[in-house]
């Protein structure tokens, strides 16, 4: 049985965008009391072409939830991304968004890049665990899938501790931040 509570996403309040743009639902963060974080991962709901926030000296990489595609206009550069697809950019950058398709959700990560190095991969019917310092997020692809012996919906999610060792069944987007200068880090 998982150690930390499994985060359902039905479950989940919609909080507007900084830019009172779109909305969010964050998975997990570092928050403090004070709303202050150094890294966050949220599902974004993408209904109509928008503008991202931006937020200085933050680093950022979004991943294609689907369904269809979307098209990231960064910095004037356009990206085109299927589910599964990701991409990085700053924080600082302007960038908008135009879903091809209806109901568009993407995984977004958000974190200081002085502290912080990230990168998001997918894992299918694995153990999992956790190194020290390092914060690992597991997040279902799909309905049906199994983290020990607790069934998990799409887009719920998990926080593997770094004491546990977790056995898991089903497509996952696993998560990983790591301390800026670990070796363990490859770049998106």
């Amino acid at each position: 049985m998982p150690a930390d509570p499994i985060v359902r996403y039905a479950d989940l309040p919609a909080q507007p965008w900084k830019n009172g743009k779109g909305i969010s639902r964050t998975l997990f963060s570092d928050a403090n009391s004070q709303g202050a974080w150094s890294w966050k991962v949220s599902i974004a709901e993408i209904s109509q072409p928008q503008p991202y926030s931006q937020y200085p000296g933050i680093r950022r990489v979004q991943v294609a939830l689907g369904p269809g595609e979307i098209d990231l206009e960064v910095g004037g550069e356009r990206h085109r991304l299927r589910a599964g697809g990701q991409l990085a950019f700053s924080g600082d950058d302007e960038v908008s968004v135009a879903p091809l398709g209806i109901e568009f959700l993407a995984l977004n990560l958000m974190f200081a890049g002085e502290h912080w190095e990230a990168k998001v991969s997918t894992t299918h019917d694995s153990e999992q665990e956790c190194c020290s310092g390092q914060v690992k997020i597991l997040v279902a692809l799909n309905d049906h899938c199994q983290v020990g012996n607790d069934q998990l919906n799409r887009l719920d999610a998990l926080m593997v501790s770094s004491e546990s060792r977790l056995s898991i069944s089903g497509s996952f987007h696993l998560v990983t931040f790591s301390p800026s200068g670990e070796d363990s880090y490859s770049k998106i």
